[in-house]
């Protein structure tokens, strides 16, 4: 068996202002293989979208862990991106740009 990763990304509300919310979240699975971590990644995210009210996007990527067991500081996701931005621009574009600030909620 294997530690596979798969991180989904839900439609998590809209805020005051009309403005979108989403949440991108990783969760790990123990499974003989990708499929069927996606099965078991499909299934949990219907239930965790169901039970909060949340739009699920049908695509899940995956990674498979490189140890066998997790441990304290263990790496469960690692992901590559182009772009021609620095390090800080690249940080502003594709995380703080659209970052949620609950106290505008």
């Amino acid at each position: 068996m294997e530690w596979i990763a798969i991180r989904s990304v839900y439609h998590f509300g809209v805020n005051k202002n009309g403005i979108n919310i989403f949440e991108e979240r990783v969760v790990v699975f123990e499974a003989r293989d990708f499929k069927e971590a996606h099965l078991k990644a499909e299934k949990e995210a219907e239930n965790y979208s169901k039970n909060n009210g949340f739009i699920v996007h049908h695509e899940q990527l995956a990674y498979k862990q490189d140890g066998s067991t997790l441990i304290d500081g263990y790496e469960v996701w690692s992901a590559l991106y182009e772009a021609p931005l620095s390090l800080y621009q690249f940080y502003e574009e594709h995380y703080d740009k659209y970052l949620y600030h609950a106290e505008n909620a």
